[in-house]
């Protein structure tokens, strides 16, 4: 390992650099990020082991706020969930990890006091709320569309999960910063500071693609409150009495049908490269109309086409010309043995450090993966653009070195 340390481990204020192997992720299906380090416990090493080493004894614990910085920049706030000591034979050693400070909002309640609901807000200032007590802050890049009428909070439903519904009937990707705040975006806004390429700066390619979780078609109901937004008015009569049954009238059903129309909502996308019939039906867990209720099915769609297809590539380093590899950019990737050239989306990065030095493991999906924009021909290959192979004749007198 280099002598001087890529990835700077801080727990409450304070460096420490003993680890052996270090690793630092975010990834867009996670929503925050998360660490890993090993390395040898002074403290437990000299009451263990009867030739430890000895010096500063640091003892570690769940619960200290940790930081941390790759190349210099910080990258991660958060604190240590868990300790895992482990020892042998002349062996001793010890395993911190955790999350980033957003990672409170996915095991811990939205609400345990106050409103069960907020009444005409938009997506970021019923998120904002909803994070405010995690000391959290939110942004949002984007437009997110008309305020919900009505933003109803479920009794033990989970800080992210309350979040995360309305997010998907906006089509709207939430992520964490890594540094105490979220923010609500689209995807591939920026681009990677360099192309992969394999044959190239790509050490290593591997690649997962499944039809497993995929459907046919996804289909989302819902229900709304208003019949239509032509609901009519009237003014009761306190004289009025019941009409005999002979002097009644019947409908015409237009009021059912329109109250119909009004309270259920249906949205459908489809899958076009699932060619055998694998339907999947979702309740939508905010009030939906029309509108939302399609955006929330293509959310699912992209989202689970996503999750079935998953190309990693490993690259020295952490950065190109001081930028680090980051989730959410574009990056252009040529691989000749994916038969890969095209524009990608890097879903996730994981930065890793130990002795036989530095490399950062890019995960990359098809770009259309999260956003609402038309697939097109984002999931072809460039035209014209062909994946180098060797020419040439083989040398039939040749023999193996």
């Amino acid at each position: 390992m280099p002598a001087s340390k890529g990835i700077t481990l801080k727990i409450d204020g304070a460096v420490y650099d003993q680890w052996m192997s270090a690793e630092v992720s975010r990834d867009l299906k996670d929503f925050s990020g998360s660490f890993s380090f090993t390395f040898r416990d002074r403290y437990r090493s000299a009451k263990a082991l009867r030739y430890a080493s000895r010096g500063a004894p640091y003892k570690l614990r769940p619960g200290p706020a940790v930081e941390i910085l790759v190349n210099g920049q910080v990258v991660l706030k958060g604190w240590i969930d868990k300790v895992s000591p482990d020892i042998a034979d002349r062996e001793a050693s010890v395993t911190i990890s955790g999350r980033d400070k957003a990672g409170d909002l996915i095991d811990s309640a939205a609400m345990t006091d106050g409103p069960a609901e907020f009444k005409n807000v938009r997506l970021e200032d019923a998120a904002r709320r909803i994070a405010a007590p995690y000391g959290l802050s939110v942004r949002s890049e984007i437009d997110t569309g008309e305020p919900f009428d009505r933003y109803s909070l479920d009794l033990a439903e989970t800080a992210f999960s309350a979040i995360e519904k309305g997010a998907r009937s906006r089509h709207a990707l939430i992520l964490s910063d890594g540094v105490g705040g979220i923010v609500i975006t689209r995807t591939g806004k920026t681009r990677a500071p360099a192309d992969l390429k394999l044959p190239g700066n790509v050490l290593r390619s591997s690649a997962t693609f499944s039809h497993e979780g995929r459907h046919s078609e996804t289909i989302v109901r819902g229900q709304g409150e208003k019949a239509g937004k032509k609901r009519g008015s009237a003014k009761l009569d306190a004289t009025a009495e019941p009409l005999p049954p002979e002097e009644r009238t019947a409908g015409d059903g237009s009021a059912t049908e329109r109250e119909r129309k009004g309270t259920a909502a249906t949205g459908r996308a489809k899958d076009s490269e699932i060619t055998r019939h694998r339907p999947v039906v979702h309740l939508a867990r905010s009030k939906a109309d029309n509108v939302s209720a399609a955006d929330e099915a293509d959310w699912r769609m992209r989202t689970s086409r996503a999750e079935s297809e998953e190309v990693t590539h490993t690259v020295k380093g952490f950065d190109v010309g001081g930028r680090l590899w980051q989730v959410n950019q574009m990056a252009a990737v040529s691989d000749a043995y994916l038969d890969i050239e095209r524009d990608m989306l890097i879903s996730k990065v994981a930065y890793r450090e130990d002795e036989a030095g530095r490399e950062t493991d890019i995960t990359i999906i098809s770009p259309e993966a999260f956003d609402k924009g038309p697939t097109g021909n984002r999931r072809r290959n460039k035209a014209g653009k062909k994946t180098k192979t060797g020419n040439g004749a083989l040398d039939g007198t040749a023999e193996a070195l």
